[in-house]
């Protein structure tokens, strides 16, 4: 059965390259524009997704906000989320609610393909990258 990924990012062209880059790994990517389009994916299907990539600085529902909803109806959810961003305050926040596994923009396409992997691979441990 093939690994299930949301990817959340209101930048169009980012967004499509990494689903095409998930895609290319055979995983199964379905993609949000931002906090609201995610919660629509999630709704009645919470543990439908086994990673959620989050981009933090959104319009609408930015990624925080998304988190601070997580942490309210759904909080082992949590695990399953890496955030980006390219707002370094954004990324400590992220990690201060639980986020173990943060990556800054922009960043090496090797690096979020081995954090993925090392959570769909039950690696468990956390992980903080700053930008290439």
């Amino acid at each position: 059965m093939r690994k299930r990924i949301l990817v959340v990012d209101d930048d169009h062209e980012l967004r499509s390259l990494i689903q095409a880059l998930l895609e290319e790994e055979t995983y199964e990517v379905e993609t949000a524009i931002d906090g609201i389009d995610a919660f629509e994916h999630l709704d009645h299907q919470w543990n439908a997704y086994d990673v959620i990539l989050l981009d933090l600085t959104m319009p609408r529902l930015n990624g925080l906000q998304f988190l601070q909803k997580i942490q309210e109806h759904d909080p082992p959810l949590l695990r399953s989320i890496i955030t980006l961003s390219g707002d370094e305050e954004a990324l400590q926040q992220s990690a201060g609610m639980g986020i173990g596994n943060t990556l800054s923009k922009p960043f090496d396409p090797d690096v979020l393909l081995a954090l993925v992997g090392g959570m769909i691979g039950g690696g468990g441990q956390q992980t903080r990258v700053r930008s290439c």
